[in-house]
Protein backbone atom coordinates (compact mmCIF):
# COMPACT_ATOMS: atom_id res chain seq x y z
CA UNK A 1 0.00 0.00 0.00
CA UNK A 2 2.83 2.37 0.84
CA UNK A 3 4.30 1.96 -2.64
CA UNK A 4 0.93 2.73 -4.22
CA UNK A 5 0.45 5.94 -2.24
CA UNK A 6 3.97 7.11 -3.00
CA UNK A 7 3.33 6.55 -6.69
CA UNK A 8 0.14 8.57 -6.93
CA UNK A 9 1.76 12.02 -6.63
CA UNK A 10 4.23 11.07 -9.33
CA UNK A 11 1.42 9.98 -11.64
CA UNK A 12 -0.39 13.25 -11.03
CA UNK A 13 2.72 15.25 -11.81
CA UNK A 14 3.25 13.30 -15.01
CA UNK A 15 -0.33 14.09 -16.11
CA UNK A 16 0.08 17.83 -15.66
CA UNK A 17 1.70 18.62 -19.06
CA UNK A 18 -1.01 16.69 -20.90
CA UNK A 19 -3.70 18.54 -18.99
CA UNK A 20 -1.98 21.82 -19.75
CA UNK A 21 -1.92 20.94 -23.44
CA UNK A 22 -5.63 20.19 -23.41
CA UNK A 23 -6.44 23.52 -21.79
CA UNK A 24 -4.06 25.57 -23.93
CA UNK A 25 -5.85 28.25 -25.92
CA UNK A 26 -6.10 27.60 -29.66
CA UNK A 27 -4.14 29.68 -32.16
CA UNK A 28 -5.68 30.69 -35.50
CA UNK A 29 -4.65 32.18 -38.80
CA UNK A 30 -7.07 34.90 -39.92
CA UNK A 31 -7.50 36.37 -43.39
CA UNK A 32 -10.03 39.15 -44.01
CA UNK A 33 -10.48 40.69 -47.45
CA UNK A 34 -12.94 43.45 -48.35
CA UNK A 35 -13.73 45.56 -51.40
CA UNK A 36 -16.44 47.89 -52.60
CA UNK A 37 -17.45 51.04 -54.44
CA UNK A 38 -19.75 54.04 -54.22
CA UNK A 39 -21.18 56.67 -56.59
CA UNK A 40 -23.08 59.90 -56.07
CA UNK A 41 -24.82 61.88 -58.84
CA UNK A 42 -26.21 65.37 -58.21
CA UNK A 43 -27.26 65.75 -61.87
CA UNK A 44 -28.92 69.16 -61.54
CA UNK A 45 -30.86 70.53 -64.50
CA UNK A 46 -29.39 74.02 -64.26
CA UNK A 47 -30.39 76.86 -64.05
CA UNK A 48 -33.10 75.43 -61.81
CA UNK A 49 -32.60 75.69 -58.88
CA UNK A 50 -30.57 78.91 -59.08
CA UNK A 51 -27.89 77.55 -56.74
CA UNK A 52 -26.88 74.14 -55.51
CA UNK A 53 -24.59 71.18 -56.09
CA UNK A 54 -23.95 69.54 -59.45
CA UNK A 55 -21.73 66.82 -60.83
CA UNK A 56 -20.76 63.24 -60.10
CA UNK A 57 -18.32 61.43 -57.88
CA UNK A 58 -17.32 57.82 -57.41
CA UNK A 59 -14.73 55.65 -55.76
CA UNK A 60 -13.57 52.12 -55.13
CA UNK A 61 -11.61 50.56 -52.31
CA UNK A 62 -10.10 47.30 -51.15
CA UNK A 63 -8.24 46.15 -48.08
CA UNK A 64 -6.79 42.95 -46.71
CA UNK A 65 -5.72 41.79 -43.26
CA UNK A 66 -3.58 38.81 -42.26
CA UNK A 67 -3.30 37.97 -38.59
CA UNK A 68 -2.67 35.48 -35.83
CA UNK A 69 -5.51 35.18 -33.31
CA UNK A 70 -5.61 33.45 -29.94
CA UNK A 71 -8.41 31.91 -27.91
CA UNK A 72 -11.98 30.95 -28.53
CA UNK A 73 -12.92 34.56 -29.24
CA UNK A 74 -10.18 34.78 -31.89
CA UNK A 75 -8.58 37.91 -30.47
CA UNK A 76 -5.75 38.91 -32.81
CA UNK A 77 -2.30 39.16 -31.27
CA UNK A 78 -0.42 40.34 -34.38
CA UNK A 79 -1.88 41.63 -37.66
CA UNK A 80 -0.73 43.08 -40.99
CA UNK A 81 -2.88 45.28 -43.19
CA UNK A 82 -2.93 46.97 -46.61
CA UNK A 83 -5.46 49.18 -48.40
CA UNK A 84 -6.00 50.71 -51.86
CA UNK A 85 -8.37 53.59 -52.69
CA UNK A 86 -9.28 55.21 -56.03
CA UNK A 87 -11.66 58.19 -56.31
CA UNK A 88 -12.73 60.78 -58.87
CA UNK A 89 -15.11 63.75 -58.84
CA UNK A 90 -16.25 66.68 -60.97
CA UNK A 91 -18.69 67.95 -58.34
CA UNK A 92 -19.14 71.72 -58.03
CA UNK A 93 -21.11 74.28 -56.05
CA UNK A 94 -22.82 76.59 -58.50
CA UNK A 95 -24.68 79.90 -58.35
CA UNK A 96 -26.69 81.59 -61.10
CA UNK A 97 -26.76 85.39 -60.92
CA UNK A 98 -27.79 87.70 -63.76
CA UNK A 99 -27.62 84.85 -66.26
CA UNK A 100 -24.05 84.09 -65.21
CA UNK A 101 -23.12 80.81 -63.57
CA UNK A 102 -20.21 80.69 -61.17
CA UNK A 103 -18.77 77.36 -60.03
CA UNK A 104 -16.57 76.32 -57.14
CA UNK A 105 -14.95 72.86 -57.05
CA UNK A 106 -16.40 70.72 -54.27
CA UNK A 107 -15.64 67.26 -52.92
CA UNK A 108 -12.39 66.72 -54.83
CA UNK A 109 -10.54 63.82 -53.22
CA UNK A 110 -7.04 62.78 -54.25
CA UNK A 111 -7.19 60.33 -57.18
CA UNK A 112 -5.65 57.39 -55.37
CA UNK A 113 -3.95 56.34 -52.17
CA UNK A 114 -2.32 53.15 -50.98
CA UNK A 115 -1.18 51.82 -47.64
CA UNK A 116 1.26 49.01 -48.27
CA UNK A 117 1.57 46.10 -45.85
CA UNK A 118 2.10 47.44 -42.33
CA UNK A 119 1.56 46.41 -38.74
CA UNK A 120 -0.51 49.02 -36.94
CA UNK A 121 -1.96 48.90 -33.41
CA UNK A 122 -5.34 50.06 -34.73
CA UNK A 123 -5.79 46.82 -36.70
CA UNK A 124 -7.46 43.89 -34.98
CA UNK A 125 -10.29 41.37 -35.00
CA UNK A 126 -12.21 39.38 -32.44
CA UNK A 127 -15.30 37.21 -32.43
CA UNK A 128 -18.38 38.05 -30.39
CA UNK A 129 -19.88 34.63 -29.63
CA UNK A 130 -23.20 33.96 -31.35
CA UNK A 131 -23.08 37.38 -33.00
CA UNK A 132 -20.27 38.04 -35.49
CA UNK A 133 -16.83 39.53 -36.04
CA UNK A 134 -15.61 42.93 -34.93
CA UNK A 135 -12.77 44.13 -37.15
CA UNK A 136 -11.14 47.52 -36.69
CA UNK A 137 -8.49 49.44 -38.59
CA UNK A 138 -7.38 53.05 -38.59
CA UNK A 139 -7.25 53.69 -42.34
CA UNK A 140 -10.90 54.36 -43.17
CA UNK A 141 -10.18 58.07 -43.67
CA UNK A 142 -8.31 57.26 -46.90
CA UNK A 143 -11.74 57.34 -48.54
CA UNK A 144 -12.92 60.97 -48.42
CA UNK A 145 -15.25 61.63 -51.39
CA UNK A 146 -18.77 63.04 -51.19
CA UNK A 147 -21.11 60.96 -49.04
CA UNK A 148 -18.52 58.38 -48.02
CA UNK A 149 -19.96 56.67 -44.96
CA UNK A 150 -23.43 58.13 -45.54
CA UNK A 151 -26.71 56.24 -45.53
CA UNK A 152 -25.21 53.29 -43.64
CA UNK A 153 -22.28 52.75 -46.00
CA UNK A 154 -19.66 50.62 -44.30
CA UNK A 155 -17.11 47.80 -44.63
CA UNK A 156 -14.49 50.20 -46.01
CA UNK A 157 -13.64 51.15 -42.41
CA UNK A 158 -14.01 47.73 -40.77
CA UNK A 159 -16.88 45.56 -39.60
CA UNK A 160 -19.17 45.08 -36.66
CA UNK A 161 -21.08 41.94 -35.59
CA UNK A 162 -24.14 43.48 -37.26
CA UNK A 163 -22.23 43.48 -40.58
CA UNK A 164 -20.98 39.90 -40.19
CA UNK A 165 -23.71 37.92 -38.39
CA UNK A 166 -23.06 34.23 -37.83
CA UNK A 167 -25.99 31.87 -37.59
CA UNK A 168 -26.07 30.19 -34.19
CA UNK A 169 -24.15 26.93 -34.40
CA UNK A 170 -22.54 27.72 -37.76
CA UNK A 171 -19.12 28.22 -36.15
CA UNK A 172 -18.17 26.64 -32.83
CA UNK A 173 -14.52 27.50 -32.11
CA UNK A 174 -14.23 24.89 -29.35
CA UNK A 175 -15.04 22.11 -31.80
CA UNK A 176 -14.21 23.32 -35.28
CA UNK A 177 -10.88 24.05 -36.89
CA UNK A 178 -11.97 26.09 -39.93
CA UNK A 179 -14.55 28.70 -40.84
CA UNK A 180 -15.10 30.92 -43.87
CA UNK A 181 -17.98 33.16 -44.90
CA UNK A 182 -18.76 36.17 -47.07
CA UNK A 183 -21.07 39.09 -46.30
CA UNK A 184 -22.30 41.83 -48.64
CA UNK A 185 -23.82 45.28 -48.36
CA UNK A 186 -25.83 47.15 -51.01
CA UNK A 187 -27.32 50.66 -50.87
CA UNK A 188 -29.35 52.29 -53.66
CA UNK A 189 -31.15 55.60 -53.16
CA UNK A 190 -32.89 57.77 -55.76
CA UNK A 191 -33.18 61.56 -55.69
CA UNK A 192 -36.32 61.54 -53.59
CA UNK A 193 -34.40 60.61 -50.43
CA UNK A 194 -33.09 64.22 -50.29
CA UNK A 195 -35.77 66.84 -49.60
CA UNK A 196 -33.65 69.88 -50.52
CA UNK A 197 -33.80 70.38 -54.33
CA UNK A 198 -30.46 72.19 -54.39
CA UNK A 199 -28.62 69.08 -53.14
CA UNK A 200 -30.85 66.29 -54.47
CA UNK A 201 -28.78 63.31 -55.61
CA UNK A 202 -28.72 59.59 -56.16
CA UNK A 203 -26.40 57.40 -54.13
CA UNK A 204 -25.22 53.81 -54.61
CA UNK A 205 -22.74 51.80 -52.60
CA UNK A 206 -21.79 48.16 -52.39
CA UNK A 207 -19.27 46.18 -50.41
CA UNK A 208 -18.17 42.61 -49.77
CA UNK A 209 -16.05 41.08 -47.03
CA UNK A 210 -14.76 37.53 -46.68
CA UNK A 211 -13.29 36.26 -43.41
CA UNK A 212 -11.59 32.90 -43.10
CA UNK A 213 -10.03 31.40 -39.98
CA UNK A 214 -8.04 28.20 -39.51
CA UNK A 215 -6.72 26.63 -36.34
CA UNK A 216 -2.94 26.22 -36.29
CA UNK A 217 -0.60 23.85 -34.52
CA UNK A 218 2.40 25.45 -32.73
CA UNK A 219 4.95 25.28 -35.56
CA UNK A 220 2.78 26.83 -38.32
CA UNK A 221 1.64 29.47 -35.83
CA UNK A 222 5.27 30.39 -35.08
CA UNK A 223 6.08 30.60 -38.79
CA UNK A 224 3.07 32.85 -39.47
CA UNK A 225 4.01 35.16 -36.59
CA UNK A 226 7.54 35.41 -37.97
CA UNK A 227 6.26 36.31 -41.45
CA UNK A 228 3.93 38.99 -40.07
CA UNK A 229 6.73 40.52 -38.00
CA UNK A 230 8.66 41.22 -41.19
CA UNK A 231 6.20 43.94 -42.13
CA UNK A 232 7.09 47.43 -40.81
CA UNK A 233 5.33 48.57 -37.69
CA UNK A 234 3.72 52.02 -37.63
CA UNK A 235 1.79 53.99 -35.06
Amino acid sequence: MRRIWLGLPLLLLMATPAEAARTREPVWSVIAAARGSYSVDYGQDRPSPSSGVDGRGSGSWSWRMKAVAVGYELDTSIAAFRMDVTEQSDIVLYTLQQNQISETPYCRPPPGRTVDWVRDPSVGLFLRPNRGFQLDHGFGDLLVGCHVGAHGMGLYDGTSPADTPIVRGAFRPRRERYFKDTWTQEISLDRTHESDPSSAHTFQAEGTITISVKRLSPEPAARLRARLRRFPRVG
